[in-house]
């Protein structure tokens, strides 16, 4: 149940970044502050870096897509997004992103472990 209950938080919560770090917060609405009672967490909670956040480093906005750019796939924001799309030169990708993906099988595209 808590499972479920912390899925409904992330897909319905308000995406924020706090002192440099990704965040989640109720914006007020009264579901999602009882939603974070029942879970025990704090308003806002703090995320962890890996897969709440863009996979370049510094970035810490939400990653609103998933593509190729240059050699590897990222998880990126709308504004690294935007630049992948327009084969900018790519910054430097965050250590987490580039350990997830030399585990990507070169055939199927599937992370294995």
């Amino acid at each position: 149940m808590k499972e479920a209950l912390e899925d409904m938080v992330y897909q319905f919560g308000y995406r924020v970044v706090v002192n440099n770090k990704p965040a989640i917060t109720t914006g007020g609405l009264s579901a999602l502050e009882e939603a974070f009672g029942a879970l025990g967490w704090d308003d806002p909670h703090i995320l962890p870096e890996d897969g709440f956040s863009c996979d370049i480093v510094g970035c810490m906005k939400e990653p609103s897509s998933g593509q190729t750019w240059g050699d590897i796939y990222l998880r990126l924001c709308r504004e690294h997004g935007g630049m992948a799309f327009k084969k900018e030169e790519r910054p430097p990708v965050k250590e987490y992103a580039t350990r997830r993906e030399s585990r990507r099988d070169k055939v199927t595209g599937f992370l294995v472990d």
